[in-house]
């Protein structure tokens, strides 16, 4: 009986020994337990002045870390060497935050806006481009309705001149009509037979008066086509001239997103053309 309780504390005190031993061996693996030593990637700059604090004394509990006053810390000290206070710093910090992204409705506005830009320019060019190109066209056509009055105007004296010769001819026919003159020119030469060769002087007279006559009427013809023709091209170079003079001075600028044909009303030019008459030669016929 004195041996089975000797046994029985025995083996309830190697209990309590091993449950010792296993709670001294975890508290040792926690001491001996390496601590992950933290790299500072920036460097931290010494503040001259400040007594150092002494360490606390460590305690052999397990402690958990924050990485949040790590990295602020790390943050203050690098504003402070680049020579600015934390403060500025963090508004840097959320000045460099990314802009919220627009909404579909304002970039879709802004498209717009810019292709309206875009085609607002566009039509300004095409239509400067078209004033350039009837502005050369007038000044073309002015040069060839300048040429075109100035020959006529030399029709018009070539045919004065001829018409002139003309007239004068008729006189003299008419001055070696009279009796008189045609004795006169037959006497000249001679003849057997004086009335006949006066009849045939006669005969050719009027013969060449009634070819004389038919010339200045057609010379008289020709004579006012030249000057309604005349006049037309001068009307037509005036107004050339105007249009040109127009074009050239600076237009109101007209707002291009109204409809409707208004680009010939901004430049105030007509498109269309003056009638002349047609030219006539001044040349009479020969018969």
């Amino acid at each position: 009986m004195m041996r089975r309780q000797f046994t029985r504390r025995i083996i309830i005190a190697l209990a309590v020994l091993m449950t010792l031993g296993l709670y001294l061996d975890e508290a040792s693996a926690q001491r001996r337990r390496p601590r992950r030593s933290r790299r500072v990637t920036n460097p931290v700059a010494t503040r001259p002045g400040v007594p150092a604090t002494t360490p606390s004394a460590q305690s052999t509990d397990p402690q958990i870390i924050s990485t949040a006053d790590q990295q602020a810390n790390d943050q203050d000290n690098a504003s402070e060497i680049s020579g600015q206070s934390p403060a500025s710093s963090r508004r840097t910090n959320r000045k460099r935050a990314a802009p919220e992204p627009e909404s579909e409705e304002d970039s879709m506005r802004r498209t717009v806006n810019e292709l309206s830009t875009t085609v607002n320019k566009l039509s300004d060019k095409l239509t400067q481009m078209q004033e350039q190109q009837r502005t050369l066209v007038d000044m073309e056509r002015l040069s060839r309705a300048e040429q075109r009055a100035e020959a006529l105007r030399t029709q018009q004296r070539d045919a004065l001149e001829k018409e002139g010769a003309l007239q004068a001819r008729l006189e003299q026919i008419e001055f070696n009509l009279k009796p008189e003159n045609i004795d006169r020119s037959v006497s000249t030469y001679g003849s057997t037979r004086p009335e006949e060769a006066r009849e045939a002087q006669r005969r050719a007279l009027e013969s060449e008066k009634v070819r004389l006559r038919a010339q200045l009427d057609l010379f008289a013809t020709s004579r006012q086509r030249l000057e309604t023709a005349i006049i037309n091209a001068d009307l037509e170079v005036d107004k050339l001239r105007r249009r040109i003079e127009e074009a050239d001075e600076p237009q109101p600028k007209v707002d291009t997103t109204d409809t409707g044909d208004t680009s010939n009303d901004a430049t105030g030019t007509s498109t269309t053309t003056p009638t002349t008459a047609p030219t006539t030669s001044s040349t009479p016929p020969r018969r």
